[in-house]
C-alpha cells in the first residue's frame, strides 16, 4: 500500500479543483457555464466522474454486496456532484415501545484516488416521523461487524485502501468546490469525498 502524506493529499485535490474562483464572485460567461468550469482542474473532475460512471468494478461491487447482505443494500450514488460514489447496507431493530432503529452502514469510494472511508448512521423512527439521528465514522457495536464486511469487500474487489480519518478536515486552501457553502474553508473530506452533511443523507 501506498503510503499516505497530508502534502500528497493536499497536491492530489488541487489537481482536480481551481484556485482563485471564490462563489460571491460567480458571474456565467457568454455562452454558459461558471470561469471555475472552464478550468483544466475542473475539466480532469469531469473526465473522473465520466470514467466513473461506466466504472466496471463498481458494478462487480454491488453484485457482491448482493451476495453478501441480500437485499439490504442500496447504491447512494449522487452523481455530478461530490467526488464519491456511495454504497450502503441497512440494518433494522424493532424497539419494545413501537418505535424502529434503523442502521445504515455506508462505504464512500473517491473517484478522484483509491481511497475509500466507511460510515454509519442511527436513526429512530416512528411510523414515517424521525426521532433521532445520528451520524458517526466511528461504527456502533450493533453493526461493527457488518462494517468490517463492507470495508472488506471495497478492498477486495475495488483495490482500495482506507482513508486514514485524521486527514479529514485538514483544510485545503483557496479551491472550489462547489457543494462547500460559502463562507468554510474546504478540507480534504470535501475535496476527495463530500461533507459530512451529503454523507449522512442516505435513502
Amino acid at each position: 500500500m501506498e503510503e499516505l502524506t497530508e502534502v500528497g493529499l493536499l497536491h492530489l485535490a488541487r489537481q482536480y479543483y481551481p484556485t482563485g474562483f471564490p462563489v460571491e464572485k460567480d458571474e456565467y460567461l457568454p455562452g454558459g457555464g461558471l470561469p471555475y468550469q472552464r478550468t483544466p482542474e475542473h475539466a480532469r473532475w469531469r473526465a473522473a466522474w465520466d470514467k466513473a460512471m461506466a466504472w466496471p468494478d463498481w458494478q462487480d461491487l454491488r453484485r457482491e454486496m448482493r451476495r453478501e447482505f441480500g437485499n439490504n443494500k442500496a447504491d447512494c450514488t449522487q452523481p455530478w456532484g461530490p467526488a464519491c460514489r456511495r454504497c450502503c447496507v441497512y440494518v433494522e431493530c424493532p424497539l419494545p415501545d413501537g418505535t424502529q432503529r434503523v442502521l445504515r452502514v455506508a462505504a464512500a469510494a473517491s473517484i478522484l484516488t483509491p481511497l475509500y472511508l466507511t460510515y454509519c448512521t442511527t436513526e429512530v423512527v416512528r411510523g414515517r416521523d424521525r426521532l433521532r439521528f445520528q451520524f458517526s465514522f466511528e461504527p456502533t457495536e450493533e453493526v461493527r461487524e457488518t462494517t468490517a464486511r463492507l470495508a472488506a469487500l471495497v478492498e477486495r474487489v475495488l483495490g482500495y485502501q482506507r482513508f486514514p480519518l485524521h486527514f479529514a478536515r485538514v483544510p485545503v486552501h483557496g479551491i472550489r468546490i462547489e457543494h462547500v457553502p460559502m463562507g468554510r474553508e474546504p478540507t480534504l473530506l470535501d475535496a476527495l469525498f463530500d461533507d459530512e452533511d451529503d454523507l449522512a443523507n442516505l435513502p
